[in-house]
């Protein structure tokens, strides 16, 4: 049995590091103990600053979030004003459209009844005119019945020529 460990030894052995392990606790904990308590608050420090981090982002975001709706709300508010401005400017300007086209139609009726008018009255006094000269051709000459005849039917031609 020179090989096995005996119990007695395993028994000693466990005792003493345990001894150890507490003596070499008492005298480092003093040391080792307050850095690591320290740096465990600090990591607790650090996860509660970035907990509160996270809620202060967190609000911004949704205020961020709220901003952008009224943005979007009042752009969309906007373009809407501007599609009714448009539409109320533009059938502003096909009435004025209107209007001033029914004027130039009447202006323009104006213009060819009086034109009507006045080539009416250059024809009445083409006519008397030429009526007159006939007369004053048939007072010069002296008339039968065949001199007559050409008279008249030259008469009627220039009045067919001048429609």
């Amino acid at each position: 049995m020179g090989n096995f460990i005996h119990l007695s030894q395993l028994i000693a052995h466990a005792l003493s590091f345990i001894i150890f392990f507490f003596l070499v606790r008492g005298a480092f904990a003093a040391i080792i103990y307050p850095p690591m308590r320290e740096r465990r608050e600090r990591i607790r420090a650090e996860f509660d600053l970035i907990e509160q981090e996270k809620g202060a982002v967190a609000s911004l975001r949704q205020q961020y979030e709220g901003h952008l709706k009224r943005i979007e709300a009042e752009s969309r508010e906007r373009i809407q004003q501007a599609v009714q401005e448009g539409q109320h400017v533009a059938t502003e300007i096909r009435e004025i459209a209107r209007k001033e086209a029914q004027e130039t139609l009447s202006r323009a009726r104006e213009e060819i009844g009086i034109e009507r008018d006045k080539a009416r009255e250059q024809l009445r006094n083409d006519t008397v005119e030429l009526a007159m000269e006939i007369a004053e051709r048939v007072l010069r000459e002296e008339l039968n019945a065949e001199r007559h005849r050409k008279l008249v039917d030259g008469f009627l031609a220039e009045v067919e020529q001048a429609r």
